[in-house]
């Protein structure tokens, strides 16, 4: 009798109704080829990631031409991009997640993962179809004082800027590369660059702080924020940007 009742209750359990996100983290959590270590990624995002990989690894090591990348790109899933997102991102294509080492983002109420999604651009009315990720913004100011926003990857902050596009640098698998990105929300992969004229402190306009507060995607999302002026080698001088702290 007693294995007729757990075997009742067991059919019960399995009747009730399962959260489509909670079954989607489950499933992804297998370890796919292609995908990142410890990532909730699943099988053909693994697939994704490693043909990126392998064309990453030819320009890095100069068997395959900027433009040749780029085209490849474009003609592709693009490159990874680091977001933000809520748990029901997963069900997303090519699409990676971790969770947020920020321990305001791992409270029940407004729980944020961390994590890469492949994009061709990250342009503003794209994007903003998607209601479960956030893509990180930096603001900057211009000569005549009026702030305008960036969208950049997830706590990074530029090494310079060039032409209106400011510049990453970043890493995959051991592999450099130089990410441009442009207001409009262009993304190009160039070399790796350098510059002698590094990011250095500067203070926060409220037009600034004011802006970044109202987009922010919660009230306790950051930490904190901090404003540094980056190196415009176009105009050969320091252009000021506020950039959100979040934990890391």
């Amino acid at each position: 009798m007693k294995n007729f009742s757990l075997i009742v209750v067991c059919v019960l359990l399995l009747a009730l109704p399962v959260k489509k996100t909670s079954a989607a983290l489950l499933y992804s959590k297998i370890e796919f080829a292609g995908c990142p270590e410890n990532a909730f990624c699943q099988k053909n995002t693994g697939e994704v990631r490693q043909k990126w990989l392998d064309q990453l690894a030819l320009f890095y090591t100069g068997k395959l031409s900027e433009n040749a990348f780029n085209e490849w790109l474009q003609k592709n899933q693009g490159v990874p991009f680091p977001i933000w997102a809520l748990e029901e991102a997963s069900v997303l294509p090519n699409i990676m997640l971790w969770d947020s080492p920020c321990a305001q983002h791992r409270k029940e109420a407004s729980k944020f993962y961390i994590g890469d999604i492949f994009r061709k651009n990250i342009k503003e009315n794209e994007i903003k179809e998607f209601q479960s990720l956030f893509f990180a913004k930096a603001y900057g100011v211009t000569p005549d004082k009026k702030v305008y926003s960036v969208t950049i990857p997830r706590s990074e902050v530029p090494l310079f800027s060039e032409n209106g596009k400011l510049y990453f640098l970043e890493e995959d698998e051991g592999n450099y590369y130089g990410l441009y990105i442009s207001i409009n929300g262009d993304i190009k992969i160039s070399g790796v660059h350098s510059v002698k004229e590094t990011a250095k402190e500067s203070v926060c306009l409220k037009e600034q702080v004011d802006q970044f507060l109202r987009e922010a995607p919660s009230p306790t999302f950051y930490k904190g924020y901090t404003c540094k002026d980056i190196w415009d080698k176009s105009l050969k001088a320091y252009r000021p940007m506020l950039f959100g702290w979040s934990c890391h």
